[in-house]
């Protein structure tokens, strides 16, 4: 299955389960650096994702044309105009919210911890 991770201008992050393989991973480097207006691939077969670099004059229109005419990817897996930083919405902000609370959570977890194991000491 075919997952948007992340876009800005310039850069587009995807996962797909396929790239977990090796082989299947050097592969879609391959064929995606090939593509006119791509500038730079890195495929992550321990986490199965693609980072793929463009020119950022390129729409992402047309760099999903690409993907689609290479027979790299069946469907697109977002309408490219609803992804990116250009939009606002209830979505992209509560995910940032979320991230932003992991973070903190995280920081006060870890610095109560060790300040129990000093108290313990």
């Amino acid at each position: 299955m075919l997952e948007y991770v992340h876009f800005v201008p310039g850069r587009l992050r995807l996962k797909l389960s396929e790239l977990r393989d090796q082989h299947r991973a050097a592969e879609a480097e391959a064929d995606i650096a090939r593509l006119p207006g791509v500038i730079g691939v890195v495929a992550n077969p321990a986490t199965g994702s693609l980072t793929i670099n463009f020119d950022k004059q390129l729409p992402l229109d047309d760099l999903w044309d690409n993907f689609l005419a290479n027979g790299r990817f069946a469907t697109r897996c977002l309408e490219p105009s609803t992804i990116g930083h250009h939009r606002v919405d209830g979505v992209g902000v509560e995910r940032f919210g979320r991230a932003v609370m992991a973070v903190l959570l995280d920081t006060v977890l870890q610095h109560s911890a060790k300040a129990l194991v000093r108290a313990l000491l």
